[in-house]
């Protein structure tokens, strides 16, 4: 006959839509499970300590710089891979 609905689907479209709401403005989460812990301030302090630029990160990682511009501002999670990128970054210069 017909396959049952095990509700799956519905369940992972809810992890993947999630949505915050700033303000006026709603922004959907993509990336979810893949957040960092790092907030905006600390990734700003790991770039000063390192010494790396938004262009340089932009130069070595193919990142958009609106995105890097806004991790650094708090207006999107931040996910694991940029601070993994940005620690690999910094060690490999010898910063």
């Amino acid at each position: 006959m017909g396959k049952e609905h095990t509700g799956k689907k519905s369940e992972d479209l809810k992890i993947k839509n999630v949505r915050k709401t700033i303000g006026k403005r709603t922004i959907k989460r993509q990336n979810f499970i893949n957040t960092s812990a790092l907030s905006h301030k600390e990734l700003q302090d790991l770039m000063l300590k390192y010494r790396i630029s938004i262009n340089e990160l932009h130069l070595k990682t193919s990142i958009k710089t609106n995105d890097i511009r806004g991790y650094l501002t708090g207006r999107r999670p931040i996910p694991t891979y940029v601070v993994d990128r940005v620690c690999e970054i910094g060690e490999d210069d010898g910063r």
